[in-house]
């Protein structure tokens, strides 16, 4: 068992949802940080916790780590973590996410700029 599926059993069905969640957060940091070509953003998972109505304490933090396996899993997004424990981790969202991101919120060439 890893780590990403002990923590999911001990959170029983709460990631499934919070998953789909985390992804859309990921997905509009994406948007929001001009679409970088990699795909890859920085997410702050006391942040994202706090962002999807988690407490961000330890337990918070566990839940988005688990929801972070379950995109991995479905080849959702690819996650690199730092050499320290405290760095943010970097998710790179998969090319056919970043797709689907554009097709729904517009294309690059429709980029607006503020």
């Amino acid at each position: 068992m890893t780590f990403a599926q002990g923590i999911r059993t001990a959170t029983v069905g709460a990631v499934d949802d919070l998953a789909k969640r985390l992804e859309m957060l990921l997905v509009l940091q994406w948007l929001d940080e001009g679409r970088p070509e990699d795909g890859c953003v920085a997410l702050s998972v006391r942040t994202a916790a706090a962002d999807l109505g988690l407490d961000a304490d330890r337990r918070g933090v566990l839940r988005v780590m688990a929801a972070l396996g379950d995109l991995e899993d479905e080849r959702l997004v690819r996650v690199s973590l730092g050499a320290h424990t405290r760095q943010d981790p970097r998710v790179t969202l998969a090319p056919d996410l970043r797709v689907d991101a554009a097709r729904v919120f517009g294309s690059d060439d429709g980029r607006r700029t503020t």
